[in-house]
């Protein structure tokens, strides 16, 4: 006899929400605790408390408040977060965008580090979570304040929202004041953007670039598709194109190991083409030469969910992220 799920008393907490695609007044009255069945709001700060009644209204829980093109997300919530149940929030935009869990700890593993990882785009915090599990330390920089507060709330589900530094503002303003700075000069506990201090973004080891690929029809094929119009091409990527992103990169941190997530069908060829853009003389593989004439790596990997039945996207790795790890032990090689 299938075990029936627990209640908790979320439902003392939350009874109401109007749907997000309602277009009338009326307060509908719906059972959330039946979709975050494990959480007990007791065990937060009453400051977190109040952050998830804030972030409610912002929300997609209930299955009757998503678009019909969104409930595909819904029905695979747990492979997005395993602990969704434990009251992990999304809204609509996120619902699409968030990397699933099992993509985001793989990615997380490749990019460990005993330092600080940083992630330009946190969105709701699905990556960030992971690197908090693989990294000492993880900045997540988010433009959108919503979603920063839902990727604050997410790790506190996690429990890992003490090793995350969150940061709102334009990821692309903290490329430009690093260059700036690093043109200057300065260090220590100077403050460089938005309270990160010129040590705090010195400690970075690796970069994670996942921007917005261009909305949830992004995978949309032209009519009469030819071999070149159907790969997703770096030009796409909003807030600018790939190329420009990658590059502004490069120039303000002082490391190769970037990690691009992608759409499953993105230009090998463009991917192939950033490697011109890193410095060998910060590869610190023992077997890259510092020559500027040394051919930097790429990898790509390639990403199934849905217990590998279907292929979701892909990531390309750069620097040590590339050279250093040994396919064979599928772990970072042993000097």
């Amino acid at each position: 006899m299938p075990k029936k799920r627990k209640r908790t008393s979320l439902g003392a907490y939350v009874q109401h929400l109007s749907p997000a695609t309602s277009t009338t007044t009326t307060t509908t009255n719906l059972n959330l605790s039946a979709y975050h069945p494990d959480l007990d709001l007791s065990f937060f700060p009453t400051s977190s408390q109040s952050l998830y009644h804030s972030l409610l209204p912002h929300a997609l829980v209930h299955p009757s408040t998503f678009p019909a093109s969104h409930l595909k997300y819904w029905r695979h919530r747990h492979s997005l977060l395993s602990l969704y149940s434990s009251g992990c929030l999304l809204d609509e935009q996120s619902w699409y965008s968030i990397t699933p869990e099992s993509v985001a700890f793989r990615i997380a593993k490749r990019c460990s580090t005993d330092r600080t990882v940083v992630d330009l785009f946190a969105g709701a915090g699905g990556n960030a979570i992971q690197f908090a599990f693989t990294c000492a330390k993880v900045i997540a920089v988010e433009l959108d304040e919503v979603k920063l507060k839902l990727a604050r709330w997410n790790a506190m589900v996690y429990g890992v929202e003490d090793r995350i530094v969150f940061v709102q503002g334009d990821s692309l303003g903290l490329l430009k004041a690093m260059v700036q700075r690093r043109e200057k000069g300065g260090g220590g506990d100077e403050v460089v953007w938005k309270g990160l201090t010129a040590s705090q973004l010195d400690d970075v080891q690796a970069v994670f670039l996942s921007p917005p690929w261009g909305g949830v029809d992004y995978a949309a094929q032209p009519t009469t598709p030819s071999l070149e119009q159907s790969n997703y091409h770096l030009s796409s990527i909003q807030p600018i194109d790939g190329l420009s992103l990658f590059a502004q990169v490069t120039q303000a941190f002082h490391t190769n190991n970037i990690a691009f997530y992608l759409p499953r069908n993105t230009s090998l060829s463009e991917l192939s083409h950033l490697t011109t853009l890193l410095d060998p003389a910060r590869s610190s593989s023992s077997s890259s030469s510092t020559s500027s004439n040394t051919k930097m790596d790429v990898k790509i990997e390639y990403q199934y969910v849905n217990n590998g039945k279907k292929l979701s996207s892909l990531t390309a790795y750069y620097g040590d992220l590339a050279s250093d790890w040994d396919d064979d032990t599928d772990d970072w090689r042993k000097t």
